[in-house]
């Protein structure tokens, strides 16, 4: 079953997709440029508008598209589908109206807005009531789907593009697009509609009664008829409820973007106005405007702000109230000659600030004329050059300053200048404080205008001297080396800072304001402090000032540190002076002394000569004495050696028994024999000592392997004389650099002598201690003891001590001497401890060797 088109309906429709896109692109613009509520206004006002326009064309575009069959359309599903056009609309809205849109969000912005715009029509489709079955041919549905999605995107587009342009170019072009994307709408809606086929049947139809769900198949659906809109007539009122609501769209875009270019060359014209006020505030400048006479007549706002006054208070000439007294007159008088010639007016006069304060102010006002030549009103600006002849004034004021510092070296006075040069140009007050050589401050220096004000000050620094702890004076600027600033003298400090009532009027009559004080400060070191005050002068400091002050602080102390450099330096040359009088004087001492010297170096080569020969001497003496020493050792071994032989026979009875009695003979001729061997080979060891014919193998000995074995060699003894021993180890890996022979024979002399000279019943110890770079070897023994007077004679060679303290004079006196020359010629010492009745030490020091592995420690023990 084929249909047929009304083609004024479709004429209709087109239009409207045309009126509706360019509708969109309007919109999109306002709700671009809205903000807050007004942009919500305009998202939700735009949705309706569009998705209604969509929604006409859509319908017109049904209703152009008649069949031989009755046909009625469902009314829930027609306002569904009014619906969704309405969504798609916000989004594309919502979309153009973002600041950025990245490309992935505008393709999946288009494909759901060309969804939507597609599910328009099938759900306006579903809608449909007829005897006929419907069904669709898939190509063409998918075609009007991508007509759709294609539409939207370069919708999208061409609304970003375009939001913002106002100009009769963006217009042309907005309509261009809105021509070209209306028929694509449109091309879509009829694509959609080639797509539909309808098949007649009876049964499919609908009837008009009370509503029920619908069947099986093949039987009609039971509507109500409210729920029915029947297709005669109802083009016309949506063709004209569509335009109107576009119309009323578009009247209200149109209005809201000229009332918007109104707002914005308002806005910038109130902008403008903004950047020039914050152009003057920034500059410094005061704008004013008089009249034709030069009297204020209207608000002066920068006037006031600056000074602090109301139109009352510079009305007409009540603006001169304002200027310094001082200048008062001058700038009158410049400003009646300007308006006299109708010429340009310049000064510069001091001009009180809101807070009190007189700023500098450079003036400038020209006339406006009429095209008349007659004066209609003058404009003037002033600005505040105060900072500017402040450093102007500190530049020439630091010059003249260093030409005052440079002109004398007596830095007392050049201070005293400087601080009257301060008064008034930098204070009301000066006073320079200097560090005397005993740590305390001087007052060098005080200034003031009125001679009357410096007797005060003078009676309050006699009647209240500075607290040296005070934190806020000179004091506390020398210890610290730091600046004190106080643009404003609080009442509470002037209270803090009295002492009494009388101090607290004095410190008020002086009228105090601001103060700064400043360290004079040279190489690291503080030399004194300049304090500057302003009082009724009603000036306060400000940050620039101090750097001037620091400034001038700076050039003082490095002016006071080369005086007193040049004082030191002249001391110094007359130092110089006399220590080369005194030099001179020396010089011909010295010469004096170097005859002298030459004559007693003379002397000394002649004496060196006979010392040469006198060792020379020696040299022989003691190779002829080791001749004759090895020469007897060996002529008195022999017959000693043949007297131990003998006695030995004699004791094993070859010649006959052997009675107790000649026993005894014997063994004392054998004790006898051994002495007196004991005795020869002492003196020849004494002898290669002091020759230097002893050879050493010096090296790491375990100390205690080396003590632990000595034991045996003396039991025999400890035996006879019934002694106790006891031998005290220590860390096996212990050792000591030394010759283990020479080491022993040092050990066991001693424990020799500690037996020989303990009673019988007394006690031997042998120990030994380490402390990482020393080993101490000690041997005590509970003997009579040595006297104190006799401790460093009996390391002497042939020395003994008295037999009455020791018991035995047996002996040659080498023993001590052997064992400490044997100690020192291994890079250690030998040395005693006693007391007399209580016992001796001696301790064998020797330097500690490289820690021996745990195997090696103790040899003695391997088996």
């Amino acid at each position: 079953m084929t249909g047929s088109y009304d083609a004024r309906l479709v004429v209709l429709s087109v239009l409207i997709a045309v009126l509706t896109s360019y509708a969109a692109l309007a919109l999109a613009s306002r709700v671009t440029a809205a903000r807050g509520r007004f942009r919500l206004a305009w998202l939700v006002g735009g949705s309706v508008a569009l998705g209604t326009g969509l929604w006409s064309m859509h319908f017109v575009g049904m209703l152009a598209f008649a069949l031989p069959v009755p046909m009625a359309y469902y009314v829930p599903t027609v306002v569904a589908s009014a619906l969704v056009p309405m969504a798609a609309s916000a989004l594309a809205l919502w979309v153009i109206s973002r600041p950025r849109v990245a490309l992935w969000g505008l393709a999946v912005a288009g494909a759901a807005m060309g969804t939507a715009v597609a599910g328009m029509h099938y759900v306006g489709m579903a809608a449909l009531r007829l005897p006929a079955r419907l069904h669709y041919h898939p190509p063409l549905v998918a075609a009007s789907l991508a007509i759709a999605v294609l539409a939207s995107l370069a919708a999208l587009w061409v609304g970003i593009r375009l939001r913002a342009d106002e100009t009769p170019r963006g217009r042309r072009a907005k309509l261009g697009a809105a021509l070209a994307m209306g028929l694509a709408v449109a091309g879509m809606h009829y694509t959609a509609m080639a797509a539909a086929r309808f098949t007649p049947d009876p049964r499919a139809g609908y009837a008009v009664g009370p509503p029920s769900a619908p069947g099986p198949a093949g039987t009609s659906l039971r509507l109500r008829e409210d729920d029915v809109l029947r297709t005669p007539g109802l083009a016309a009122g949506v063709v004209l409820g569509a335009l109107t609501v576009l119309a009323i769209a578009l009247l209200g875009a149109l209005v809201d973007r000229r009332a918007r270019a109104r707002y914005a060359e308002t806005e910038a014209l109130r902008r403008s106005e903004d950047r020039f006020r914050s152009l003057v505030v920034a500059t410094a400048q005061i704008i004013w405007t008089t009249d034709a006479r030069g009297e204020l007549a209207d608000e002066q706002p920068e006037w006031a702000s600056f000074t602090g006054t109301h139109l009352d208070g510079y009305r007409g000439w009540g603006w001169l109230q304002a200027v310094h007294p001082a200048d008062r007159a001058r700038a009158e008088a410049a400003w009646r000659q300007a308006l006299q010639g109708r010429a340009l007016y310049q000064a510069e006069f001091r001009l009180r600030r809101w807070d009190g304060e007189f700023r500098q102010m450079a003036v400038r006002a020209v006339p406006v004329l009429e095209p008349n030549g007659r004066v209609r009103e003058w404009v003037g600006a002033g600005s505040d050059v105060t900072d500017r002849r402040k450093a102007e004034a500190a530049r020439d004021f630091l010059a003249e300053a260093s030409k005052v510092l440079a002109s004398s070296l007596d830095y007392p006075t050049t201070l005293a200048t400087v601080a009257r040069l301060a008064v008034p140009k930098l204070a009301d007050w000066c006073a320079v404080d200097l560090v005397d050589e005993d740590g305390r401050l001087e007052r060098v220096a005080v200034e003031h205008p009125d001679p009357a004000k410096l007797d005060l000050v003078h009676e309050l620094q006699a009647r209240y001297p500075t607290d040296p702890a005070s934190p806020h004076g000179v004091h506390e600027v020398v210890r610290t080396g730091r600046s004190i600033f106080v643009p404003e003298i609080p009442e509470e400090l002037v209270v803090a800072a009295a002492r009494d009532a009388e101090h607290l009027r004095i410190i008020r009559e002086l009228g105090l304001r601001s103060y700064m004080v400043v360290p004079l400060m040279a190489r690291g070191r503080t030399l004194g402090a300049i304090t500057l005050v302003q009082a009724e002068s009603g000036r306060r400091y400000e940050a620039q000032d101090l750097a001037l002050v620091e400034e001038l602080a700076r050039r003082a102390a490095v002016g006071i540190d080369n005086a007193v450099l040049y004082r030191e330096t002249e001391e110094a040359r007359v130092q110089l002076e006399q220590q080369a009088a005194e030099l001179e004087e020396a010089q011909a001492e010295m010469e004096m002394a170097h005859d002298e010297l030459q004559a007693a170096n003379e002397e000394l080569q002649q004496r060196t000569a006979e010392a040469e020969c006198a060792r020379a001497a020696a040299d022989e003496a003691n190779t002829a004495k080791s001749a004759f020493l090895a020469t007897m050792s060996h002529e008195l071994r022999t017959p000693l050696n043949a007297i131990a032989g003998y006695t030995q026979l004699l004791e094993m009875g070859i010649h006959g028994p052997v009675n107790e009695a000649q026993r005894e003979a014997l063994e004392k001729v054998r004790r006898n024999q051994e002495h007196l061997l004991g005795l020869i080979n002492d003196v020849l060891n004494f002898a290669k000592i002091e020759a230097g014919q002893v050879q050493y193998r010096i090296e790491d000995v375990p100390v205690d392997a080396a003590l632990s074995a000595v034991e045996a060699l003396i039991e025999p003894q400890l035996r006879a004389r019934e002694q106790r021993y006891t031998y005290r180890p220590g860390d096996p890996a212990v050792t000591v650099r030394a010759d283990r022979e020479r080491m022993e024979q040092v050990v066991l002399n001693l424990l020799t002598n500690a037996v020989k000279f303990t009673d019988p019943g007394g006690s031997v110890v042998l120990e030994w201690e380490a402390d990482g770079r020393t080993v101490r070897i000690r041997v005590r023994d509970t003997g009579r003891g040595i006297p104190a007077d006799k401790l460093h004679a009996i390391f002497e060679p042939f020395v003994q001590v008295d037999p009455t303290l020791t018991r035995s004079s047996e002996g040659t006196g080498l023993g001590l001497a052997i064992s400490r020359d044997l100690a020192r010629a291994m890079r250690g010492d030998l040395t005693a401890d006693s007391a007399v009745g209580v016992g001796s030490a001696f301790t064998l020091s020797l330097p500690q060797g490289e820690p021996a592995a745990a195997e090696e420690a103790r040899p003695d023990q391997a088996a």
